[in-house]
């Protein structure tokens, strides 16, 4: 998978940080501002502006702030740790990243930022579908289709991570499940949905550096 969209102004990046602000101050000790700790660089939050996790209103409104907790909420909740039913709501998975068995080596997604000739800024993700292995070792397929790579430039297997996505399954079909399901059965899958892009977070490494769009 590769894609790649521009970033958001920097006038939509302030009011963004100025709604998170307030947000969190709401709930200063609770599950939603965890959540939102996860943003702590301009990167970080310009994956999902604009997105259902941070629509932005073109004037602020008391609804504004209520409606972006309840979008956030699922940033900062505990991860699931039953079986995952098909769901229209983001759940949470955390885990170990594992490249599929039939998978390349190496990186399994890149994150970066270009420039064009207008100074414009465009987010590229290369990302390949992989395996999260949870607790007991119960294996969850990620599909990298519209995923985006929130805190880090990249991913490699073995990294601890929080996934963000819509559940349901997905045809196992490298054997992924293993026992009485195996190859070209079903596995449980996270995914991006129309307005909920899948999220990658990356569980104690963050990006460090120069935190702001470039002149």
């Amino acid at each position: 998978m590769t894609s790649r969209r521009q970033l958001p102004g920097r006038d939509a990046l302030e009011r963004a940080r100025a709604l998170l602000v307030e947000v969190a101050a709401i709930d200063s000790d609770g599950p939603l501002a965890r959540g939102l700790g996860r943003f702590g660089s301009w990167r970080s939050l310009a994956a999902v502006v604009g997105t259902d996790w941070l629509p932005l209103a073109r004037r602020a409104a008391a609804s504004t702030a209520r409606i972006t907790r309840q979008r956030l909420r699922a940033l900062g909740a505990d991860p699931a740790t039953a079986e995952l039913p098909d769901s229209d709501e983001p759940v949470q998975l955390r885990g170990i990243c594992a490249r599929l068995p039939d998978g390349r080596n190496g990186c399994l997604w890149r994150a970066s930022v270009v420039g064009d000739d207008t100074g414009g800024l465009w987010a590229v993700e290369e990302g390949s579908d992989f395996v999260l292995r949870g607790a007991g070792g119960k294996s969850t397929l990620v599909l990298a289709d519209g995923g985006r790579l929130v805190n880090a430039d990249l991913l490699t297997e073995g990294d601890e991570v929080a996934v963000f996505g819509l559940s349901g399954e997905a045809t196992d079909r490298v054997g992924i499940a293993g026992g009485a399901y195996g190859r070209g059965g079903l596995v449980a899958a996270l995914r991006s949905g129309p307005r909920h892009p899948l999220l990658v977070s990356v569980i104690r490494r963050y990006d460090q550096g120069n935190d702001g769009p470039q002149d």
